[in-house]
């Protein structure tokens, strides 16, 4: 049996009309979320979509960090590109359901610091293998495509 190591995240939701305000449980944090005018919003804050795609970055990036300290590694700086492709049949209901509409993440990675090429290659594998978020995505059918390289 796997040994868990589980956490609850929490989180609440108030829509009424645009913006909509999401409050992350017992902690300061307080988010707004919009969307763009040509969307119906009134573009004061960044998207969920938005929202999901940085949480990727950090989660990666966090991810590094825990690896290449892990490894001994002397990074100096990470720098994280995504490109998430959605298709948002579901979402604007020209589909029964929005299973399956998360098509491609192309990931680039550029690592400064006293590493190799192949020590990049090895922290790169693993945190692509061990990010949550990313695994996310990979189960749900998504297309991954990442690449990690040293500046």
């Amino acid at each position: 049996m796997e040994n868990l190591h589980l956490e609850t995240f929490k989180a609440q939701a108030q829509g009424n009309g645009w913006p909509t305000k999401v409050e992350i449980i017992n902690t300061e944090w307080k988010l707004q979320l919009d969307e763009p005018i040509e969307d119906g919003g009134l573009n004061s804050g960044p998207n969920p979509m938005q929202y999901f795609t940085a949480s990727l970055a950090g989660c990666q990036n966090e991810q590094a960090q825990v690896v290449a300290e892990e490894l001994s590694l002397n990074i100096e700086q990470i720098n994280i590109n995504i490109e998430i492709d959605l298709d948002l049949s579901g979402f604007m209901g020209t589909s029964d359901n929005s299973n399956g509409s998360y098509k491609n993440v192309r990931l680039d990675t550029i690592v400064q610091g006293q590493v190799t090429d192949e020590q990049i290659r090895s922290l790169g594998q693993k945190v692509d293998a061990r990010c949550p978020i990313l695994a996310l995505l990979r189960t749900s059918g998504c297309k991954i495509d990442s690449h990690w390289s040293k500046k």
